[in-house]
This record gives C-alpha cells, sequence and structure tokens, in this order.
C-alpha cells in the first residue's frame, strides 16, 4: 500500500449527524463577537513585499534564529511600511502580515504582473535606518464572497482551514493594535501591552495581551478573543540581564561560569539583539552568536580604525567602560566578559556585555523558562473567569475596536460575547475494590479507597536523595518512607513491611548520568538483587539542576538499566507527611508495577452493539532546532476498561509535518501485545486471537490546516497495520482529533447559579457547545470535561474526521466524557481522553532519550534510545 493514497478521505457532513441532545440545556456566553457584515469590499488585491535594512545583518542569521526573533522584525517592518502608505498609499486601505504579503482594497497600478517598484525610505524613529523597500504585484485576487459560501455549511474543500481570505482579515483586525506605539504584535494573533508589564525573576516581564482571530460558525463568521501572556526580555544592559539570571547565587558576576552555566547562558542568549552602546551616535543593532569565556575573548583583537593597530579588547575597552561609566553616572563594576557578534563580515565581532543593551520587545522562548518562572507566569495568568470575560470585552472594545470599524472596510460587529446552547453531560460512576462512587464537579477523594488490583508485590526497593543532608535530613526521609510505605498499603497495594534495612536509603552526590548508574549499582549490591523501584528525592525547581536531573534519571533508569523510578522534589517535603500527598504517589507508584487503580462501568466503554473497543491515543512532539527530531507515541488499551495502557515511541526527521510516518508499526505492535493481554486474561489458548472490533482514535497535535493530511496519510496506515496483523481483519475505525490549543473559552450566563457554574465561577464538568461557534460543516464540539482549580478553563475541541462505526453525535461525545475520568493517577476527570494523555505523557517522556551527538560526531542526528527490555513487562512504565 502506498504511503498517501491519492483519494480525498470522504468529509463527515454535520448535517448528517445533527446536534447532540443528551444532557441537561443550558446557555452559555462564549469569547466569540458575531460579524454581521464582513466588508464593504468583496475583493483586496495580493502584493509581495520586500523590507530590508540597508544595514543587513540577517543574511547570515540561522533560519531557526530568525524564526524565533521574528517577531521583532515583523513589528519593524510595520512601522516602515506605516511611514510609506503615509507618503504612498493615500486613500488605500491595506492589510499586512508583517512577513512578504500586503494586501489592498485598490489596485497599485501596476502595468506587468512581473513589475516591481523599489523605495527607499529613512525612518527617524528607528535611528534614521534606511530600509530598501520593493513591491511586486501577484496575480491573486482574494475574494471575501466565497467566506459567505463556506459559513453557509454547505460547501467544503480542505483547503477552507488556509483560506487566504483569513489572513486578509486577520490582518486588518491586528493593524490597529500592531501600529500602536503602546502595544507590540508577537505572533500572527495575540497583540501585548507593555506598559501593563510585570518583572518576573531571571531578566524577563510578563507582557498581558489579547489575542484574536477570525473564525467561520454556523451561518456567520465571529471573531475570536481572548486575554493572554508573553514572556518578555527586559529591556536591560547585558551584564544586569546575566546577574538577574544567577540571583540570588551571584551578588556580582564572576570572573568566569562553569560549562552548565556558560551551557544555560548561551541557550537563552543565541540570536538576541543587542544595541552596542559607545558607539554614539549611531549605537547600531546586532545579534549574539554566544558569551565568550576569558580565554575565548583572550583571542580578539580590536581595531578601531582602518589605518590604526589592532590592541586586545581587554585593554581597549577597560578605559572607554570607565569613562562610559563616569559620563552617564554609573557605579558599575566593571567584568571581562564579551559577546561574540553575528556579523555578515568575515572578521568576528566581539563587544563588551556592558556595552549592549537589550532591546525592547524581544519575545522569550518558553522553552527556555526556568521552573521558578514558569510558575509565576501561571500564577499570574490564572485569572477567575469573571475578570477573563471583562478582559475580553476590554480587549474587543478598546484595544482592537471591533465594533468602531477602525480600518474603515466597513466590518460591523456585535459588541457583546455570543450565547450559545449547551448541555451538561452527567458524570459517570468510579468503581474501586468494593466500592462504587460518584464524583462530585469532577472530583473524588481517595480516602477510604482501595485499588482495584494491586501491581506486583513491592518487597524490594531502594531510596537515593540526590539533595544535601542539610535540605532532607536523614531521619525526615525515614519517617518519609514509612508513612508512603504504610499509604500504600491503605490503599490496596501489595507491599513488603517497612524494616531497617528496606528499603536502604542513602545520600549521592550528581554528577551526570554516571551518578544514576552508581545509584541503581549500589541499590543492586545493598539488596543482593536488582532493585524492582528505586524512589530518587531530587532539589526542587529552583535548583538549575532539577531538570536536568529529572531527565538523567528517567533516561538511564528506562533504557540503560531498565529499573522502575519515581522521584520526589524536595519542595514537597512539607507534604510528606499528609495522606493525600502518600496516596498520590501510591496511584503512580501501583500503576507503574502493573496495577489498576479505579475501573469505569464496563457498559460505559462499549458500543452499543457491545463490541469491544481498542482504545487509541497518539501524539508527536516537535524540536525547536532544524537538527533535532520529532518524537511520536501512540498508546493503546489493553483491558476493557481501557485502564491498562501499552505505549510505542519512534523518532522521525523533523518536516514541519504532523503526519507518523512509522504508524503502521507501532499499531501492529499494540495489536500484539492486546491479544497477548487478553488471551492471558481470558484464560484462552495462544493460538485463538482475540481482536477488537472497533478501534477509536483520539489524535492530539494536529492543526486543523493538517486535518486533510493526517488522516489521509495515517488511516490507511491504521488499516494496513490490521491487515498485516492478520489478513482480511477489518475493524471499524473512528479517527477524531483533540485539541488544546486553542483559545475558545465559555462562561456561564449566571455565575452565582450553582445549576451553571462551579465555586470558581466556571461552567459545570461535564458541559458541551456543539451549535453555533462549531464549524459550519464538519462534525466537532467543545467539552470542558475537568474541574480548574484556579483560573479560566479551557474547554477541549474534538473533530470527527472518520468513523465507520456511526456513533451518534451523543454517543460519541459521552464516550469521550467519561473517559476523561479514567486517568489513573488522578482523583479528577483531567480535559481531554485518558488515551490522548497517556499519549502526550508518553511522548514527553521518549523525548529525554534522545541523546545529542557529541563535538566529535557533529553533524550526526540525534540517537533515540530503545527502553530497555526488562520494563516491557511493566507497560505503565512511563506514569
Amino acid at each position: 500500500m502506498s504511503e498517501e493514497t491519492n483519494d480525498p478521505p470522504p468529509i463527515l457532513k454535520r448535517k448528517d449527524y445533527g446536534f447532540g441532545k443528551d444532557g441537561r440545556n443550558i446557555v452559555v456566553k462564549a469569547n466569540f463577537f458575531e460579524v454581521n457584515t464582513i466588508s464593504k469590499f468583496e475583493e483586496f488585491f495580493k502584493y509581495n513585499i520586500e523590507i530590508n535594512s540597508t544595514d543587513n545583518i540577517e543574511k547570515e542569521v540561522e533560519s531557526e534564529v530568525k524564526r524565533e526573533r521574528s517577531d521583532y522584525e515583523k513589528n519593524i517592518r510595520r512601522k516602515v511600511l506605516k511611514k510609506i502608505s503615509l507618503k504612498k498609499f493615500q486613500d488605500i486601505i491595506f492589510a499586512y502580515d508583517g512577513g512578504s504579503t500586503l494586501y489592498t482594497t485598490k489596485n497599485l497600478e501596476f502595468n506587468e504582473l512581473n513589475d516591481a517598484k523599489p523605495i527607499e525610505i529613512v525612518v527617524e524613529e528607528l535611528q534614521n535606518t534606511k530600509y530598501d523597500v520593493t513591491i511586486s504585484r501577484s496575480d491573486a485576487v482574494i475574494k471575501l464572497t466565497q467566506l459567505k459560501e463556506y459559513i453557509k455549511g454547505e460547501k467544503f474543500k480542505w483547503d477552507f482551514f488556509s483560506d487566504e481570505a483569513f489572513n486578509v482579515l486577520n490582518s486588518l483586525i491586528h493593524k490597529i493594535g500592531a501600529e500602536s506605539q503602546s502595544y507590540t504584535q508577537s505572533g500572527k494573533s495575540s497583540i501585548y501591552n507593555k506598559e501593563l508589564k510585570k518583572i518576573i525573576k531571571g531578566g524577563i516581564e510578563l507582557w498581558p495581551g489579547w489575542f484574536s482571530a477570525v473564525r467561520p460558525g454556523q451561518g456567520s463568521l465571529f471573531i475570536n478573543v481572548n486575554p493572554t501572556f508573553s514572556a518578555f526580555y527586559q529591556s536591560s544592559n547585558l551584564d544586569d540581564f546575566l546577574l538577574q539570571c544567577f540571583q540570588p547565587k551571584y551578588r556580582n558576576l564572576p570572573n568566569e561560569f562553569n560549562n552548565f552555566e556558560m551551557k544555560r547562558i548561551n541557550k537563552v542568549l543565541r540570536g538576541l539583539l543587542v544595541r552596542l552602546q559607545h558607539l554614539e551616535p549611531m549605537q547600531p543593532e546586532r545579534r549574539i552568536r554566544k558569551l565568550l569565556t576569558t580565554k575565548q575573548a583572550a583571542r580578539f583583537k580590536y581595531k578601531p580604525k582602518k589605518d590604526s593597530n589592532e590592541t586586545p579588547l581587554g585593554g581597549y575597552f577597560n578605559d572607554k567602560k570607565e569613562k562610559y561609566y563616569k559620563d552617564n553616572n554609573q557605579p558599575r563594576k566593571s567584568t571581562k566578559f564579551f559577546v561574540e557578534l553575528m556579523s555578515n563580515e568575515d572578521i568576528k565581532i566581539a563587544w563588551p556585555i556592558e556595552f549592549c543593551k537589550i532591546i525592547e520587545g524581544q519575545r522569550y522562548s518558553n522553552r527556555k523558562l526556568t521552573g521558578t518562572q514558569q510558575g509565576e507566569i501561571i500564577l499570574a495568568a490564572k485569572r477567575r473567569p469573571s475578570l477573563n470575560e471583562s478582559e475580553t470585552i476590554k480587549g474587543a472594545k478598546e484595544i482592537l475596536q471591533l465594533q468602531n470599524d477602525p480600518i474603515g472596510i466597513g466590518m460591523k460587529v456585535l459588541p457583546n460575547l455570543t450565547t450559545v446552547d449547551a448541555r451538561v453531560l452527567e458524570s459517570t460512576d468510579i468503581k474501586y475494590a468494593g466500592k462504587t462512587m460518584k464524583p462530585i464537579n469532577g472530583q473524588w477523594n481517595l480516602k477510604n479507597m482501595r485499588f482495584v488490583e494491586s501491581g506486583e508485590r513491592l518487597e524490594f526497593w531502594h531510596v537515593i536523595s540526590f539533595e544535601q543532608n542539610r535540605w532532607m535530613p536523614e531521619n525526615e526521609a525515614i519517617n518519609f518512607i514509612e508513612n508512603l510505605a504504610r499509604q500504600c498499603e491503605q490503599q490496596g497495594m501489595n507491599i513488603a513491611k517497612v524494616t531497617r534495612n528496606m528499603p536502604a536509603f542513602q545520600y549521592l552526590q550528581y554528577r551526570g548520568h554516571e551518578s544514576v548508574k552508581k545509584a541503581y549499582n549500589d541499590a543492586v549490591k545493598k539488596l543482593n538483587r536488582p532493585p524492582q523501584m528505586i524512589l530518587f528525592i531530587i532539589p526542587g525547581e529552583k535548583s538549575p539542576i532539577n531538570t536536568e536531573l529529572y531527565e538523567t534519571i528517567k533516561r538511564v533508569m528506562d533504557t540503560d538499566v531498565g529499573c522502575l523510578s519515581q522521584c520526589v522534589s524536595v519542595d514537597s517535603k512539607r507534604n510528606f507527611r499528609s495522606p493525600q500527598y502518600c496516596a498520590n504517589l501510591s496511584m503512580k507508584m501501583n500503576l507503574k508495577l502493573g496495577g489498576v487503580n479505579s475501573n469505569l462501568p464496563e457498559e460505559n466503554l462499549r458500543l452499543p452493539n457491545g463490541d469491544e473497543v481498542l482504545f487509541l491515543g497518539a501524539d508527536v512532539t516537535h524540536p525547536k532546532d532544524k537538527t533535532g527530531r520529532s518524537i511520536c507515541a501512540v498508546v493503546g488499551s489493553l483491558d476493557n476498561q481501557a485502564a491498562r495502557y501499552v505505549t510505542k515511541y519512534r523518532d522521525q526527521e523533523r518536516s514541519g509535518r504532523e503526519e507518523i510516518l512509522k504508524i503502521d508499526e507501532m499499531i501492529k505492535e499494540i495489536l500484539e501485545e492486546y491479544c497477548e493481554y487478553q488471551q492471558k486474561k481470558k484464560n484462552i489458548k495462544k493460538n485463538e486471537i482475540v481482536l477488537p472490533l472497533s478501534i477509536i482514535m483520539y489524535r492530539d497535535g494536529v492543526s486543523e490546516s493538517q486535518f486533510e493530511r493526517v488522516l489521509k496519510f495515517e488511516l490507511p496506515k491504521i488499516k494496513e497495520a490490521c491487515d498485516k496483523f492478520r489478513q482480511g481483519y477489518k475493524p471499524k475505525v473512528i479517527f477524531s482529533v483533540v485539541g488544546k490549543r486553542h483559545h475558545t473559552r465559555i462562561y456561564p450566563i449566571n455565575p452565582q447559579n450553582g445549576n451553571e457554574a462551579d465555586r470558581n465561577g466556571n461552567c459545570l464538568v461535564g458541559t458541551v457547545v456543539d451549535k453555533k461557534i462549531t464549524h459550519p460543516t464538519l462534525n466537532d464540539f467543545y467539552l470542558q470535561s475537568h474541574y480548574a482549580n484556579q483560573g479560566t478553563a479551557r474547554p477541549s475541541h474534538y473533530t470527527i474526521l472518520h468513523d465507520d462505526i456511526k456513533l451518534t453525535v451523543d454517543q460519541f461525545q459521552s464516550l469521550s466524557n467519561t473517559l476523561c475520568y479514567n486517568f489513573q493517577r488522578a482523583t479528577s476527570s483531567v480535559s481531554i481522553p485518558s488515551p490522548t494523555y497517556y499519549a502526550h505523557v508518553a511522548c514527553t517522556r521518549a523525548k529525554m532519550y534522545l541523546i545529542t551527538p557529541n563535538k566529535a560526531q557533529k553533524g550526526s542526528p540525534p540517537k533515540l534510545l530503545k527502553l530497555s527490555e526488562k520494563l516491557k513487562k511493566y507497560p505503565m512504565y512511563f506514569m
């Protein structure tokens, strides 16, 4: 079978399925503003535009750096175009996407298609920088009238999701905010207010903003508006920034950073734009390549003028620094640090960090945030639903000015949030050993509950503390171990009594992966046999080694020595005596050892005809750099309660595509383990194949623009895997996509009414919306299946792309809601179905197995380590 079929997959149309009816009817508000009139202009002309500084330093910049730092350049180009428009585009309404595309309401009167209009312009507010601008005509004319056809729901093509008419409208609605002096546009759809920024530890600041995008709905267009936050670099001198990165460790910058610190610094600084001070009056902008060690900096020379001699960097700049500090009344301590700058010139350029000022408005990548910074941002961004709703309205009215038609295209937008018919689905029962309980608002308690099934008896285990004795005293650690073992037993785990020597406890100092191997080998010596599990006590999130240590433990234990591991942060020390904390930990341990914590009623997981189902979850995570590898994970249920799962993972070349290239191999392996488990469970012969008659896939991580490609590739691969496993095996398949990366929020009409809202003011758990704001053609819905302890709850977005089983809308919505109650390490319903959640967890875990080549192997791709054979008997090892 070919990798892709040429025939497009059939489109499941909503009109063939209708809307759901089950549940209690309510009305909610959504953060969508309805567009009554799209535009008085029926078409826009498209032009290609290039905007480059005559002092262009971007030619040699790596593509991944350009991509990560592109927002700042886009905003510069917007300022340049605004200056041009005042002279060249009078009486013409235009929209600009910040890149290479310009849309206008009038033809710019090009005679020929290949004509180009070169313009040179000086922008005073950008330090009188000269820019070369070239505008050339495209043969495309964007017609807005086709949007009216789309929203009727009668016609649909897969390229609907990437229709350029949406790009035109989105560029127009962002224009007012993007051109304002008080706001900065970042990404395609978000505008941030720098005047309301909040300082965060480590040299970054949090800017509040608003996301906005035009979305199709049932018979109408809507503008989706949602408050958002993003981290930006503080506009400070580089020496101040580095000092903030390492506070409170350093009161003053050291003479040299260690290797770990240098690696962390250069990850943060690479590609960062700085303004070179001391070169008055120009102060040019340059990008940082890396921070230099003193040894590296000693190799650089400085030549102030063409006819002057080269002098050592330190000697030349020391006097300049002292004079600069004195002239600017800045009592500062000089350092020996220099940064190497990116340059088009053949010679390498280095500059003292004291003379580098970070330029405002550069976004700080989320992947560079420390645990502490992430915690601060999450806390600041958690707004109660009522506040989030009022900020949404403020963003629409005051920032985007949607109701005022500020661009002048004749767009008419209703001023209030859209009201939508919704329903509240019932929660499922949760079954423990001998007891059944009904969740309240998606939550329940483990008190007096025993697990459905204990995993392997835990007799031989070991405890290692990578935290120092003064932070984790031995007596406290031993008390914790005793409390944990006692609680595990109370929850129904089969665990041996804690004795003086079992489990053994020891301190180790972390010195890379060899320290983890030593921990395992020490455990083997003390136990006179391999341990079943090692519990690691590791430094808290504020520690610079927290993430590296955790990932090293998982990588070595999972792929090298083949032993179960459980990590506990010293941050949790205050909870070590808490029965609830120990009970939560026991859930993870029992799962890893092969147990089952809770079950759902089996009838809720079977299809109406009684067929057993194999539930699949799949996810892909992509690297940020071009040399990295994408990680794919597929999980499959083994039992009829969808409580036990097996996971398979692969890596593949980073291509920007979302398809899982080896999904057929992974599903074939899942089917093999499914049959083995079912044969053993039902006590039937090995040659009797027990196969599910239906497969339901909950696919994560697929954007709407990739729906067609993923469906067209993966659906045939799933069916091919079934046929390869057993010729003629043709199960019925549902292929659905679950999305969390969206900005849809729903709010109760009466937040004080307990029949509409929970105590935090969010909609009730189980609220489902499949009308008005959903897709005009496809069968999709929003389901809020979880309780949000803080902030505004985000519903998940489900789209059914293929259905051989022919479930009704109500049946699929109910099934999806039920699966959200079966995430085995939680005592609450979760926001996405458990197979999708497990796939995400497995993907994150497998990413830790990627080994980057050393310098001697430069150019070689990263290597993905295989799971140890010893862990194959523990399918839920990754929990």
